[in-house]
């Protein structure tokens, strides 16, 4: 491979809008400042070029969510976000409270940590603000919840070395980082109020799951599925099927909203689908070895694999419906453009 065809898949990973401006410049600079014997990038250009595509794809898709399309987003992100992580949060504090209306001695008979009581509360405080558009206080309330995410996160892999349960925490990051966004409506505005309806129920369907699991089926040792297309295992088939409704009920709400608002929440929600790909669906980029039940430590080029996959992803998603968008614009304006044909002439 010639050094200049190296420079140029280098240059690959600059976003297409900056290549077609300045990939020639920045190719003759590379090659004029080339040792005369030299044969292959250096690598001190290597990490300059790649850094520096980092750098521009994030400065390129912070752009493209300048809009008020963007912003609108963001904030319905905010509200659905807040209140999905309730309803994952709160799920074993309903259980402890069904069980000790039921009748049953210390509830879940041991004592909860208070991560378990003040992340349920936290969430369903920050959802509220959201609706309501009190943005900032909204904004600073879920940073710190996003924060216990992180810490608890941090402990299950400190104690189990596992980050199976690693997408609550990148979905509160999102969370805190949409509800800073400034936008001129509240998430309830946005999404609409039948949507919001949908959404609360949704979110009180799922937070109940295990409490009306419980109840239905009160015998001990039920048996369990592994159901990790609903984000947990170890749950009987009653509430397997009620988390799917749930999650279901959200993504039809989802499904409902206007195409723009739409396209635009999946790809917020990007990162958090990579997560979930490498952390549940064995993509063999985080297997490790197990040793007395626990599995060994994530290594250096795992680490930045988890860290660099919802960054690169994201910024892909965003780059591509940028471009579906622009070239539906392009389209549409050049059937404006174009003349209509008139009847068509016998002879």
């Amino acid at each position: 491979m010639t050094m200049e065809r190296a420079y140029r898949l280098l240059l690959a990973c600059y976003p297409r809008e900056h290549r077609q401006q300045y990939a020639d410049e920045m190719l003759g600079v590379l090659l004029d400042d080339a040792e005369p014997d030299q044969r292959r990038p250096r690598a001190r250009d290597v990490r300059d070029l790649l850094s520096g595509a980092l750098r521009t794809h994030v400065h390129y898709s912070a752009a493209r969510l300048s809009d008020r399309n963007w912003r609108d987003a963001a904030s319905a992100l905010g509200l659905i976000a807040a209140l999905a992580l309730f309803a994952y949060a709160a799920r074993l504090p309903v259980l402890h409270f069904a069980l000790l209306a039921t009748g049953h001695p210390g509830g879940l008979g041991e004592v909860l940590p208070w991560q378990a009581w003040l992340l349920p509360v936290a969430w369903l405080v920050v959802a509220v603000l959201a609706g309501f558009g009190w943005r900032r206080s909204a904004a600073v309330l879920a940073g710190g919840a996003a924060a216990l995410e992180v810490a608890r996160a941090a402990g299950e892999y400190l104690a189990y070395r596992s980050v199976f349960n690693l997408w609550p925490a990148v979905l509160a990051g999102m969370a805190a980082a949409a509800l800073a966004v400034p936008a001129s409506r509240s998430g309830a505005a946005i999404i609409g109020r039948w949507r919001l309806g949908v959404f609360i129920g949704a979110t009180l369907l799922s937070a109940g799951t295990p409490a009306i699991a419980a109840l239905a089926l009160p015998q001990p040792g039920s048996e369990a599925v592994r159901a990790s297309w609903i984000f947990t295992t170890g749950v009987d088939h009653i509430e397997a099927l009620l988390l799917g409704a749930g999650y279901l009920i959200g993504a039809l709400a989802v499904a409902s909203t206007p195409a723009s608002l739409r396209r635009r929440l999946l790809t917020l929600l990007v990162p958090v689908g990579a997560v979930l790909l490498l952390t549940r669906a064995g993509m063999g980029l985080l297997q490790r070895s197990v040793h007395d039940g626990i599995s060994d430590g994530l290594h250096l080029a795992q680490w930045l694999a988890l860290a660099l996959a919802p960054v690169l992803a994201f910024a892909a998603a965003v780059a591509a419906l940028h471009r579906r968008e622009r070239t539906s614009r392009l389209l549409a304006i050049d059937g404006e453009r174009r003349p209509p044909e008139g009847p068509r002439q016998s002879r």
